[in-house]
C-alpha cells in the first residue's frame, strides 16, 4: 500500500491549486484561462514545497530535508561550489557540442546576447529547472527507491522524467530520440546527485546550465547553417533540441560512462534514509 500516497499526492495538490486559483475570479472575473492555469500551477508548487519536509520526515525518515539535499545556508561556500561544479560541467558539454558544429562549418555567425534573453535564461534556471529537479530528482527519485529499490528506482525515475516532457507537435520518429535523450539526461542528473552525496545543487547547476545556455543559442546567439543535418541538432526540423540529437545522445552516453565509474568509487548514497537495502545495487 506504500504506492498509494505516491500516486495521490499531486492529484490532491493539483485539485487544491485549482480550487485556490479559481478564487481569483472573485477579484477579476475577466481573467484568462491561461493566466488562471499559471496561477494554479504556482499555487500547486507552493503547496508541494510546504508539504515536502513533512513528507520526507514521514516517508523517507529524513529529519532535515532541505539540509539533506544541499540547501545548507550555514555553509554557503560549499553549496556555491557544488552548484558551480554542475554549471561549469554544463558549459563544458555545450562547448563540446559547439566545437563539433563549428569545426564542421555549420555555424554561420555568433550574435550578441540580448539582456531580455539573458534574463529569461536566468529565470529558466531559477524557476523551471529548480522545480523540475525538486520534483524528479528528489521527490520522485526517493519514492521510486522506496518502492522499487535503487537500481529500478533510477531507471523508473528517468523514464517518467522523459515521458513527462511529451511533445504533441513532433512525430513518432522524432519522439524516439527525444525520449531517449531525456532518459539519459535523467540518468546523468540522478548520478550527479548521488556523486554530490545527495545535494541537489549540482543537478540544478548542470540542468540549468544546459537549458539556459541552449536557450540563448536558440534565441539568436548562435546561428546554425541551414545545411546542418537536423538529426545532429535534433530531434526534428521543427524542434531544435540537442538532447534528442545524435551528437547529444552520444555526449550523454559518454558522460554516464564516466559518472558510473565515479559513482562506484564514491559509494552508494541517497539523501534519505529509506529503509531499503542498497547492497549490490550499482546502476
Amino acid at each position: 500500500m506504500q504506492w498509494i500516497p505516491t500516486l495521490t499526492l499531486f492529484l490532491f495538490l493539483y485539485i487544491a491549486g485549482w480550487i485556490a486559483s479559481h478564487l481569483f475570479y472573485l477579484f477579476n472575473p475577466e481573467i484568462s484561462s491561461n493566466n488562471l492555469s499559471i496561477i494554479g500551477t504556482i499555487i500547486t508548487f507552493i503547496l508541494f514545497l510546504s508539504v515536502l519536509p513533512s513528507w520526507g520526515s514521514v516517508r523517507w525518515k529524513t529529519n532535515n530535508l532541505w539540509l539533506s539535499i544541499g540547501f545548507d545556508f550555514k555553509n554557503q561556500l560549499s553549496s556555491i561550489k557544488i552548484f558551480l561544479s554542475g554549471f561549469v560541467f554544463s558549459i563544458f558539454l555545450i562547448f563540446i557540442l559547439f566545437v563539433f558544429f563549428f569545426t564542421c562549418g555549420w555555424v554561420e555567425r555568433i550574435d550578441n546576447i540580448k539582456f531580455t534573453e539573458l534574463l529569461n535564461a536566468i529565470l529558466l534556471i531559477v524557476g523551471i529547472v529548480f522545480a523540475e529537479e525538486l520534483i524528479f530528482r528528489v521527490w520522485l527519485m526517493e519514492e521510486m527507491v522506496l518502492l522499487f529499490g535503487l537500481r529500478r528506482g533510477i531507471i523508473l525515475q528517468s523514464t517518467i522524467f522523459s515521458i513527462a516532457h511529451y511533445r504533441s507537435d513532433i512525430g513518432l520518429l522524432a519522439l524516439i530520440p527525444f525520449f531517449t535523450g531525456l532518459f539519459l539526461l535523467g540518468l546523468v542528473l540522478t548520478l550527479r546527485r548521488t556523486i554530490d552525496r545527495g545535494s541537489l545543487l549540482g543537478c540544478i547547476g548542470l540542468h540549468g546550465g544546459l537549458v539556459g545556455i541552449w536557450y540563448l543559442f536558440d534565441s539568436g546567439m548562435v546561428i546554425f547553417s541551414i545545411d546542418t543535418p537536423y538529426f545532429l541538432l535534433g530531434p526534428s526540423k521543427n524542434m531544435v533540441n540537442p538532447v534528442g540529437s545524435l551528437i547529444g545522445i552520444t555526449i550523454l552516453l559518454v558522460t554516464i560512462f564516466f559518472q558510473r565509474r565515479l559513482f562506484a568509487r564514491t559509494g552508494r548514497f541517497l539523501a534519505s534514509t529509506v529503509n531499503a537495502s542498497f547492497k549490490d545495487e550499482i546502476p
